[in-house]
């Protein structure tokens, strides 16, 4: 059964950040920050992704982190502010998430 991640990530490296940021959408995640995407993935995708990531940061002083969100604490979220669209070049329009 999926389960909802948060992933954040402070990758000051261009080149490193883009092929982050590649590798997230490509498991299906949404960015709802420059720095931040969230999506539903299965334990064997999550193990995937972090060997991905791994293999893309390698030995730089680049840093992702990835929170399992659920159900309630998501519906608890709260943001403030008008909602932006962080859609970078290249990119589709951003899903939001009910």
């Amino acid at each position: 059964m999926p389960l909802r991640y948060l992933v954040i990530y402070d990758v000051t490296d261009d080149r490193l950040r883009n092929m982050v940021a590649e590798a997230l959408k490509d498991y299906g995640l949404s960015r709802i920050q420059y720095s931040a995407f969230i999506g539903d993935l299965r334990r064997h995708e999550v193990n995937a992704l972090m060997a991905d990531l791994r293999a893309i940061i390698g030995d730089a002083p680049e840093n992702v982190q990835i929170y399992p969100i659920c159900d309630s604490c998501f519906k608890g979220r709260r943001e403030v502010g008008k909602e932006k669209r962080y859609q970078m070049p290249g990119e589709g329009p951003r899903v939001v998430f009910p």
